[in-house]
Parts: C-alpha cells; sequence; structure tokens
C-alpha cells in the first residue's frame, strides 16, 4: 500500500497535500522509512472535543525513496529522478 502512495507521490507536482487519515497513516511510515520529507501537524481536540487532524504536506521525494521506487518498477517503468 505504501509503495501505491509513493508512486502516486513520484507522479505529483510537489509540494502537495494528503488530508485523509489513511494516507497521513501511510505517510507516517513513508517518512519513517526514510523515503519522503513529509510535515504531518500533530492531531488536536476542537472545540467541539473531537479530534481533527490537519492535511499533511508531502514536499519531496528522497533518494532513498527514488532508489525504492526505481528497484520495485520493472526496468521499462523506472520512474525518472524529478529535482
Amino acid at each position: 500500500m505504501c509503495m501505491t502512495l509513493l508512486r502516486k507521490l513520484a507522479a505529483a507536482k510537489l509540494p502537495c497535500t494528503e488530508a485523509a487519515l489513511a494516507t497521513i497513516d501511510r505517510l507516517r511510515v513513508l517518512e519513517a522509512a526514510g523515503h519522503v520529507k513529509v510535515r504531518i501537524p500533530p492531531a488536536h481536540v476542537d472545540c467541539d472535543d473531537c479530534l481533527r487532524q490537519d492535511a499533511a504536506t508531502v514536499f519531496e521525494i528522497t533518494l532513498r525513496g527514488w532508489k525504492t521506487l526505481a528497484a520495485d518498477a520493472p526496468e521499462e517503468e523506472a520512474p525518472l529522478r524529478r529535482g
């Protein structure tokens, strides 16, 4: 699942924002693995006592992320490193 997100990010214009909680959880995994640089704001309790999570901002795919994408893709489909 995280590789799918990493591929999606490779095709996106960065920086980009992601608001879905499941996507933010996957971004945490990608960040911990050193594949992306992302800002994930801490969750906070809103005025109605509900826990809220603001959107995360993905700034870049790291060299490690690009290498992981290249290793995962067939030769003819390996992504070109941008930036």
